[in-house]
């Protein structure tokens, strides 16, 4: 194909566009609509995994260090602790620490008897683990090592949050391929209608001797920027209206919603993928449909 005809082919494309400016609307406004669904349960469920790794933070392991623990010991402990590789932050408690936390709710005759030596506390470790799926196999790494007396730790509750967040993510997965695949279904047909109305002009152009892909072309074209525009109008619709969320909520509870700039590339780079394929696919199963049916001029005489 000539430059010169894949110039033609394009301005056909927009020229379309123009003529057919209601179909052209309608079918960004489906569009849009299916693509802010889906960009909605995206936001959704990385919010909820969000709100998960906050959960995740808030269910820890207490390992405690033998009570003949030296200094030099616990700073050993504490290096192997943070060298076991899913352990994601170590917080070292020491027992005069711990003994000083409860001062307020003892006598103060008591709390000065247990100073020094007569401390019944020992130096804790508040251990966060980065994923809750080798719970067991990690505590069990903390529990051989030498220094550590005893643990303390919520085994149900870690596969409880394990189990439930594969649940979610599954739900969203699905949703999200639902939503694509009527998004397709959609578009397919808004398309159809367009070209529908236009199929004395194609059976023209295929009686003067026009190849199936000279007059698919510009129908491809036209899907494709119909899903360009279709996703930048979603990216910022749904950032306003993310904004505003994020600014009612913000770091609310469960580590309120996640910031919109740490995920803004990939809405648009989706938003733009999506409504490209979309709006691209759309019109070439339309456009197949149409040739092997109805491509000729007989088809509208």
């Amino acid at each position: 194909m000539s430059l010169s005809s894949l110039r033609y082919l394009i301005r056909e494309g927009f020229r379309n566009i123009w003529q057919n400016k209601f179909m052209a609307f309608a079918s960004i406004g489906v569009l849009v609509s299916c693509l802010l669904l889906t960009g909605a349960s995206y936001l959704v469920f990385v919010n909820i995994d969000h709100s998960f790794e906050w959960v995740y933070g808030q269910n820890v392991v207490v390992a405690f260090a033998k009570e003949d623990c030296t200094d030099e010991q616990s700073s050993v402990l504490l290096d192997k602790i943070k060298g076991i590789t899913n352990v994601n932050k170590v917080e070292f408690i020491s027992k005069e620490q711990s003994l000083l936390k409860y001062k307020d709710s003892m006598p103060k005759a008591v709390y000065e008897d247990m100073q020094g030596e007569d401390n019944p506390y020992l130096d804790a470790y508040v251990i966060t683990f980065s994923d809750l799926n080798t719970f067991k196999e990690t505590l069990t790494q903390i529990e051989q090592i030498p220094e550590v007396e005893s643990t303390v730790y919520n085994e149900d509750m870690a596969k409880s949050l394990t189990r439930l967040r594969q649940i979610v993510m599954m739900v969203g997965g699905w949703i999200v391929i639902l939503l694509l695949v009527v998004s397709l279904f959609i578009i397919a047909n808004t398309i159809k209608l367009t070209v529908y109305s236009r199929r004395l002009e194609i059976s023209i152009m295929k009686s003067v001797g026009a190849t199936n892909a000279f007059v698919r072309i510009p129908f491809i074209i036209e899907g494709v920027v119909l899903g360009i525009v279709a996703g930048l109008l979603s990216f910022g619709i749904i950032k306003i209206i993310y904004g505003k969320l994020y600014e009612m909520m913000g770091t609310g509870i469960m580590g309120g919603l996640v910031d919109f700039s740490e995920i803004w590339h990939i809405v648009l780079l989706g938003f733009l993928v999506l409504g490209t394929i979309t709006g691209m696919t759309g019109s070439g199963i339309s456009m197949r449909k149409y040739l092997k049916d109805e491509g000729g001029i007989s088809g509208v005489i």
